[in-house]
């Protein structure tokens, strides 16, 4: 790991940190509003810079952590569907009677009495238990309760906002009856935030409050896993209608894939056995994950907002894993959602799931290579690696092979090829042999006339140039003679023209001799800083002044001044 980025808690500026390296400081300082933090050691830059501090930092092997990640991949602070308590409309309070006169006195109820009546009105209209059915929400909120407080709603058709709702009430007693019944018969069943539900239910009003409720005293599970089984039919038919089933399983599946997106929760079990099986594997992978929520309302925004961050860095990615790590069958049916489904059949990366458990199949296990369980996921991919690597040992066994025997081949070929040339030296050098002994003779008559010929040739070449070389010295001498006569004749001449430029120089420098001109009787003027006043305008009254005569100095003072002219 080179350094890290991180998410400030204000959640205003990414925290970048390194050991100090000049070109890691570089790649800082080209980062708009960047600054650096002296107290904490650490570069501060604004998050809306954040997919350019990742474009810069990833490929130095930077750590970002799952808030910078979900920031990144747009899940962080992802909104919520509102869990609280939608308030009652207001009601017009209800009107005390009033006398028709001042002073006369009427009967009047008190509160806990009107609501006494109206919950006796509620009874006597509803005298035994009714089923509803209805979404769960604010369930989640009452962890740790002994009695659950939570809201039945129902949606219009046209919008996910609730045209109904209604308070429930599942009392402690009643809800640990629920649970064993559900573990005995459905073991698959669970109460969560978003379930539709088909309930047996009381209807009431609590008196303190005059609130209207409705006590469950029973709940069909066989209704929601029914409905869940039908909204799962409906996802795969259109997903078949679109020919998309098969899209992204028919992927071919990276050989070795170890750039590995990963999608899930990082305070998961899930997470954390799939991390930890990786890190014992011998393989280096390199993963990336973007936190999301694996289960409830936030589920699909966080979801689609990671498929989408990952679809647009396929070429950073080998493959995208989604894992939640079991759960009951109605914990894993948000996976079960027409849009995540699109979303994963289109992803330009293989995806892997491991979301549930051997018994459980969601909508995206259908659609994509599914290895149930994260710990599965990573024995997937570290088996894939190892098939890769044997695959690699096995070619290479096979091309040793190959080279041994084409290396015995080529050794005989050679063995031939050596003994074929033994023969064709040994007729060679025979013939050599022969044609060296007859150039022997012939080379020990050649030397003698040989010398004959070329101490001729010298003793020509010799004269040749003592002759050429007399003529190219008279040549060389007279014309030495001529270069010297013209500078001698050039010098003189410049000599004349510079004494003249000189006697002129003299004579102008002696009549314009401030001396001689003294002698004729002017006079130099000059201030108490010793400088020469030209223009009477310089002369100011009660100057010093200093006459400067052929034969000496005199100081005067100016009386008055004479007027200026322009």
């Amino acid at each position: 790991m080179t350094g890290t980025v991180d998410l400030d808690a204000t959640g205003t500026h990414l925290m970048i940190r390194f050991p100090y390296r000049e070109d890691l400081v570089e790649e800082v300082r080209t980062l708009p509003g960047r600054r650096w933090d002296k107290q904490q050691k650490t570069w501060r830059v604004p998050v809306d810079q954040a997919e350019l501090v990742y474009t810069t930092f990833a490929r130095h092997l930077f750590e970002f952590t799952s808030e910078v990640s979900s920031l990144l991949a747009g899940t962080l602070g992802a909104g919520s569907t509102d869990g609280g308590k939608s308030t009652t409309e207001d009601q017009p309070a209800p009107q005390s009677p009033t006398p028709d006169e001042p002073g006369v006195a009427v009967d009047a109820m008190s509160i806990s009495s009107l609501n006494e009546r109206v919950r006796e009105a509620l009874r006597s209209q509803f005298p035994e238990t009714v089923w509803v059915v209805g979404e769960v929400i604010d369930y989640d909120k009452q962890v740790g309760r002994q009695h659950k407080f939570f809201s039945l709603i129902e949606k219009s058709q046209t919008s996910d906002r609730p045209s109904a709702r209604v308070d429930t009430v599942l009392f402690e007693r009643t809800l640990a009856s629920i649970e064993r019944k559900l573990a005995a018969e459905n073991p698959e069943f669970t109460l969560g935030d978003g379930i539709e539900i088909r309930a047996r239910v009381r209807v009431d009003i609590y008196p303190q409050t005059g609130r209207y409720q409705v006590i469950v005293e029973e709940i069909d599970p066989l209704f929601t896993l029914g409905k869940m089984a039908l909204q799962r039919e409906e996802i795969l038919r259109e997903l078949r209608t679109r020919g998309l089933t098969d899209k992204n399983k028919s992927l071919p599946l990276p050989v070795p894939a170890l750039r590995i997106g990963v999608l899930t929760s990082p305070e998961s079990d899930g997470w954390n056995d799939f991390l930890r099986h990786l890190e014992e594997s011998p393989v280096g992978f390199a993963v990336t994950l973007v936190p999301i929520r694996v289960q409830g309302t936030e589920l699909k925004p966080t979801l689609l907002a990671g498929l989408q961050w990952f679809a647009q860095r396929t070429a950073d990615f080998d493959l995208l894993c989604i894992m939640r790590g079991g759960g009951s069958r109605t914990d894993l049916a948000w996976f079960d959602d027409m849009e995540v489904a699109l979303a994963v059949a289109q992803h330009p990366l293989k995806v892997l799931v491991g979301i549930g458990h051997q018994r459980d199949q969601s909508v995206l296990d259908i659609i994509a290579h599914s290895e149930k369980t994260p710990t599965a996921v990573a024995e997937f991919l570290s088996s894939q690696v190892e098939v890769a690597r044997r695959e690699v040992a096995e070619s290479a066994t096979r091309l040793v092979r190959a080279a041994a025997a084409r290396i015995d081949r080529a050794h005989d070929d050679l063995s031939d090829a050596a003994m074929v040339l033994r023969q064709s030296v040994t007729l060679r050098m025979s013939h050599e042999r022969s044609r060296l002994t007859t150039t022997a003779r012939d080379v020990s008559r050649g030397p003698t006339w040989l010398l004959d010929q070329s101490r001729q040739r010298l003793s020509q070449t010799a004269r040749d140039l003592h002759s050429s070389s007399l003529r190219r010295l008279d040549r060389d001498r007279a014309a030495l003679q001529a270069s010297g006569a013209r500078a001698q004749h050039a010098a003189e001449r410049r000599i004349e023209r510079e004494a003249a430029r000189l006697e002129q120089q003299a004579t102008r420098q002696r009549l314009l001799d401030p001396r001689r001109v003294l002698t004729r009787g002017y006079a130099l003027v000059r201030n108490e800083n010793g400088r020469v006043i030209s223009d009477a305008a310089a002369i100011a009254a009660d100057q010093d002044l200093t006459l400067q005569l052929r034969d000496g100095s005199v100081r005067t003072r100016t009386t008055s001044t004479p007027p200026h002219h322009d």
